[in-house]
């Protein structure tokens, strides 16, 4: 800046105005040190144990923030997430699905097993049973050349017929019979044949409903093969009265599948065919070949189906002689039986 001369001042001018500092000395400060001693209790403060100080170093940091994702990306691996869990969940429930399907089957299967192998047993058991019991059939026109004449004083010259229907149509009614089934009685010997026929009885084979309560505890009603037996002690009065009256029911009383044995369950169809002779239904004193026939012996042909309990249960009684349901369903049994002549 130009300083004004004293001429200019001599004229009027106006003196510039100056600072009153101007004149001054100027100082030179120096920047003060205070040095003081903390106390024990007071940690030393120092920028290197203050995270707030650091120095960042880029590297290091982007280092870090690499280390940070990867620990973040390894902490979910080991985690799983919501729509992983329910997948997994998913899969296990259809796993066990099938295998309890797989466990039901084979429990069906190893039930229906061992009743279609109750059903072989008891076939066979009443195959055995029924040869028995027919083989020894007592029966004699009134011929007074029996050999039958020493049965017992009473019997002399009197006719003992056995009852046979081909289709359940006879002289006797049997409650809940199976329409069209065959049913045979007669008076067996279980002995040798020989001259003492004390063990004796009245014994008959037939079809009928009767209810009984399966192994699911429940009360059905299903077709049988039953066996009517009357023991000697009351095979007696049987014959008495018999002889008295000459009736089949006098002969085969009380028969009632309410209260006769069940030799076979769900069972039907029941054929009883004799060869060498025609054998009419009703009451029949004779088992002779027929003279015109070729045939000299006398055999019987026995037959009967029986159904297995998850078949039986699903089928109505009414179609249970269905050829078609015999065919697909049933299982078949039969045997062929010697029978004595007269």
């Amino acid at each position: 800046m130009k300083t004004p001369n004293r001429q200019s001042m001599l004229f009027g001018a106006t003196p510039p105005l100056r600072s009153p500092c101007a004149s001054l000395p100027k100082l030179h400060l120096k920047p003060a040190t205070f040095t003081f001693k903390l106390p024990s209790y007071i940690p030393t403060f120092s920028p290197l144990n203050n995270p707030q100080f650091k120095i960042k170093n880029p590297r290091a940091s982007a280092s870090r923030e690499r280390g940070e994702k990867l620990q973040q990306s390894r902490r979910l691996m080991t985690a799983f997430t919501l729509i992983e869990l329910m997948a997994a969940t998913t899969v296990l429930s259809v796993i066990l699905l099938m295998m309890v399907g797989m466990q039901d089957q084979m429990s069906k299967a190893w039930s229906n097993s061992n009743r279609r192998t109750d059903a072989t047993r008891e076939a066979r058991a009443a195959a055995r049973l029924m040869g028995s019991d027919l083989g020894g059939m007592a029966f004699r026109p009134n011929t007074p050349n029996s050999s039958y004449d020493n049965f017992a004083s009473v019997l002399a010259n009197q006719g003992l017929p056995y009852l046979y229907s081909s289709n359940g149509v006879g002289p006797i009614t049997i409650p809940n019979a199976q329409s069209g089934s065959a049913y045979l009685f007669a008076l067996c010997n279980q002995t040798s044949r020989g001259t003492n026929y004390t063990d004796i009885g009245l014994v008959g084979y037939y079809i009928a409903s009767s209810g009984r309560t399966n192994i699911n505890g429940f009360v059905v009603t299903n077709y049988n093969l039953h066996r009517y037996y009357v023991p000697a002690s009351n095979a007696l009065s049987n014959l008495t009265s018999w002889f008295a009256s000459k009736t089949a029911t006098a002969l085969f009383s009380g028969v009632n599948p309410a209260t006769d044995d069940i030799l076979a369950r769900n069972t039907c169809n029941l054929r009883i065919t004799f060869f060498g002779k025609t054998v009419p239904n009703g009451l029949n004193y004779s088992n002779a070949a027929n003279p015109a026939s070729t045939y000299r012996g006398n055999k019987a042909q026995i037959e009967w189906t029986t159904y297995p309990e998850d078949f039986a249960q699903k089928l109505p009684l009414s179609s249970w002689p269905s050829s078609t349901n015999i065919q697909k369903f049933g299982r078949s049994y039969e045997f062929r039986l010697d029978m004595r002549r007269n």
